[in-house]
């Protein structure tokens, strides 16, 4: 087997393996936010986010003024937006852990199923 043929190869099995984990993720995700305890988990999580992405505004704002002596209203300016940013992030990614999670718990499992094929594929088992 040449080099060329093992390239194809790799190339076609990383992208099977892609397929699967964003089709297990896919899948995943339209369960979660059909479900009727979390169909509004999204728009409760961006709602409830805004609380962080205070703490975050002020948060910045003050480190930024601190660190920039020259213009102090530009380092407030500045950090300010980006600790809200930080805030509103990471506040609706804990919010949203219950899909994420479940996302990720598929794609993995869609990715061992391919996995698994493949090395059977590669190492046929002889039972006789």
């Amino acid at each position: 087997m040449n080099i060329k043929n093992t390239v194809k190869e790799n190339i076609a099995y990383s992208k099977e393996l892609l397929e699967a984990g964003i089709e297990g993720a896919n899948t995943a995700r339209r369960e979660v936010l059909t479900a009727e305890d979390t169909a509004d988990l999204v728009t409760a999580a961006a709602q409830e986010s805004w609380q962080p992405a205070t703490i975050g505004l002020f948060a910045g704002a003050i480190c930024g003024v601190l660190a920039d002596d020259r213009r102090p209203v530009r380092g407030a300016v500045a950090g300010g937006i980006f600790g809200a940013l930080i805030g509103f992030a990471s506040g609706f990614v804990w919010k949203t852990r219950p899909l994420t999670s479940a996302m990720a718990r598929k794609a993995g499992r869609r990715i061992n199923e391919v996995r698994d094929g493949h090395w059977l594929s590669k190492h046929p088992i002889n039972y006789g």
